[in-house]
């Protein structure tokens, strides 16, 4: 079934600084690859067993976006991630099946005859919905108020997912342990305030506290130098937690704008998760190297 885009979507709102990030701006940019590959790997682990299990995304965005829309082509970022890789997978396949299986559920979200390049990209709650089963459960939370409204519209319709009008950062503590108590969550915050920073340490410990068999998911940007506070972000948990980091950086560091690469900390990673994920990232680049 393709998703459901509200009218409003190619909207550009004047929204307080808490509330003026769209996604629509940067999806399937090289951050989204990243992140939506190592929560795949992270839900397809939760697949293996029977119990079922809980998935909490505390910024969930639209949940589906348009890569030929107004505000996609205004920033051409899906240029730096899923339309380069796409290329690579149409002429030369893939032989990891993590990247595989990515790369087909974003080709099965869009028409047979999508060729080229993808129209639609699945964001975090859609590739969530895709791995659910019968008895699993998921919560979507999107404090944005266009952005809660399209996130209603493409994911409301499933028993199986709730979406709550919600600051993640509050909603995080609030909603675990979840029932049933087996899952992850995943927190990916924008960052356009410099206080996400310590919210996002705040948050992620006192989840830690509630639910300490959760597996806690971040993503985080990597900036330029007079920007960026991956370092920080990485020691305030790594010191703390058990934790597996997952980076990829694209560029060169600038001195102030830009990202040149993001990363994704994994709190009480399932075993074996660092060797799935070491050896899709090889796949990436190799594959990127081929376009």
């Amino acid at each position: 079934m393709m998703p459901v885009f509200n009218a409003n979507q190619s909207r550009l709102d004047v929204e307080p600084l808490m509330l003026s990030y769209r996604h629509a701006f940067h999806a399937g940019n090289h951050a989204d690859v990243l992140k939506h590959l190592v929560l795949l790997a992270l839900l397809q682990q939760m697949r293996k067993k029977d119990k079922p299990f809980c998935c909490i995304d505390t910024h969930s965005g639209a949940g589906w976006y348009r890569l030929d829309d107004d505000q996609a082509r205004k920033t051409g970022e899906a240029n730096t991630g899923i339309l380069p890789l796409w290329e690579a997978w149409r002429q030369h396949g893939c032989d990891n099946p993590l990247l595989r299986d990515y790369l087909e559920l974003v080709a099965v979200s869009n028409p047979v005859d999508a060729g080229d390049a993808p129209v639609y990209y699945p964001g975090s709650p859609a590739i969530i919905q895709s791995q659910l089963r019968e008895n699993d459960r998921a919560h979507l939370m999107e404090l944005h108020t266009t952005e809660i409204d399209i996130l209603r519209e493409n994911m409301g319709r499933d028993g199986r997912v709730s979406i709550h009008h919600r600051d993640g950062f509050e909603g995080a503590v609030g909603l675990v342990p979840p029932e049933p108590k087996r899952g992850l969550l995943l927190m990916d915050p924008a960052y356009e305030d410099k206080r996400d920073y310590q919210q996002v340490v705040n948050s992620l410990l006192s989840v830690n506290r509630r639910w300490h068999t959760g597996v806690l998911v971040l993503w985080y940007p990597m900036l330029g130098k007079t920007r960026d506070r991956s370092e920080w972000l990485k020691s305030q948990l790594c010191q703390q937690l058990e934790t597996h980091v997952v980076e990829w950086v694209v560029g060169e560091q600038a001195e102030d704008f830009g990202m040149h690469g993001s990363g994704m900390l994994v709190v009480n990673p399932p075993w074996q998760f660092d060797t799935v994920m070491a050896d899709a990232l090889q796949a990436l680049r190799d594959m990127l190297k081929k376009v």
